[in-house]
């Protein structure tokens, strides 16, 4: 159903507020609303954002616990409970610990886990700082290079870098395609593009039923399908594995099993190295040089990361209202009341 993005809002912090403070419950309602206004219909944030709220409800009696605790670094055991109602606290540590060192890092393990790091990155590019956002995208999903299975995590990476107008945002699993995209294609009877999977003996294929397997194994390439993208995949896997004490992929139990997940977010404070304002308007004039290029033949434009987002927010914002699946924003109400 369509619905005010102001309602929306509303109902999630009215629902957050049960179990985090009124300013991170707001926090939290912002930066999802934002996040399903980049990037729906192809992901739902929002309906992410329920799924935290009912988490936080079921570990009632569950606290963040923080393992790690320096001046540049923080790493929190959420013991099973939704990382997205403390995003607005990860942000504070951050901002904070990178205004005094310049950079800072904060860890986390044991969550439900995390679908969506656009937020994670974004809201860290608002306040002046570059963003870095990466998670362990589980196990089965992505082929080692010369291998004929899928062994690691889709491994999804974020940045936002700020400027002198919106923020770049750039979300991507380090797969070729992300999970959701060949579990849509095998239910719907749908081809995969090319050079994105391969089946039970490492060919490639463009059959999503070879690609997926019954024991839901997903064999899809790393991004460029070759040895570099396998080598971004592999870094992913350190700094959300072993680096946060939690698991590398070859540890994990096969299947979905978030709490066995870790995440890492870096923010980097552009005061500490260089003028802000300098900076944020060298990258507006780099952007804007590339978008004033002349585009290839089939395309519309020269391409600069967030701006179809942003395009999207602008849309949505002017419309007031954003369309939710009905029987989310059902559930939302009941949590909310």
């Amino acid at each position: 159903m369509r619905i005010a993005i102001k309602e929306i809002e509303g109902q999630l912090t009215a629902a957050a507020s049960k179990y985090v403070s009124e300013s991170e419950a707001a926090y939290f309602a912002a930066c999802s609303v934002g996040a399903h206004l980049r990037k729906a219909p192809r992901m739902n944030p929002i309906q992410e954002a329920v799924a935290d709220l009912k988490v936080w409800h079921d570990l009632q009696g569950e606290a963040v616990e923080t393992v790690v605790d320096r001046e540049g670094v923080v790493l929190l055991d959420f013991h099973g409970l939704a990382p997205g109602l403390k995003v607005k606290q990860v942000h504070d540590e951050l901002e904070r610990r990178a205004r005094k060192n310049g950079i800072a890092a904060a860890g986390f393990r044991n969550s439900s886990g995390v679908i969506t790091l656009n937020m994670w990155a974004y809201g860290l590019a608002e306040r002046d700082l570059i963003g870095i956002a990466t998670f362990n995208g589980g196990t089965g999903c992505c082929v080692p290079h010369g291998g004929r299975r899928g062994v690691m995590g889709t491994n999804p990476l974020a940045y936002a870098v700020p400027t002198a107008g919106e923020p770049m945002i750039l979300d991507m699993a380090t797969t070729e395609i992300p999970f959701f995209e060949v579990k849509q294609a095998k239910e719907q009877g749908l081809p995969l593009r090319e050079n994105v999977a391969v089946d039970g003996n490492g060919v490639r294929t463009t059959d999503a039923q070879e690609a997926l397997t019954d024991d839901g194994v997903a064999n899809l390439l790393p991004i460029g399908g070759g040895f570099k993208g396998y080598g971004l995949v592999m870094l992913v896997e350190i700094l959300t594995g072993p680096l946060i004490q939690s698991l590398l992929s070859t540890q994990q139990t096969p299947g979905w099993h978030p709490p066995e997940y870790g995440c890492l977010l870096i923010g980097m404070d552009l005061g500490s190295f260089t003028d802000p304002a300098a900076f944020k308007r060298s990258v507006s004039e780099m952007c804007e040089t590339l978008r004033g290029m002349r585009p290839a033949e089939g395309f519309d434009g020269v391409a600069i990361p967030g701006d179809r987002g942003h395009a999207k927010v602008r849309a949505a914002r002017e419309r007031g209202e954003v369309e939710v699946a009905d029987e989310v924003v059902e559930e939302l109400r009941k949590m909310a009341g």
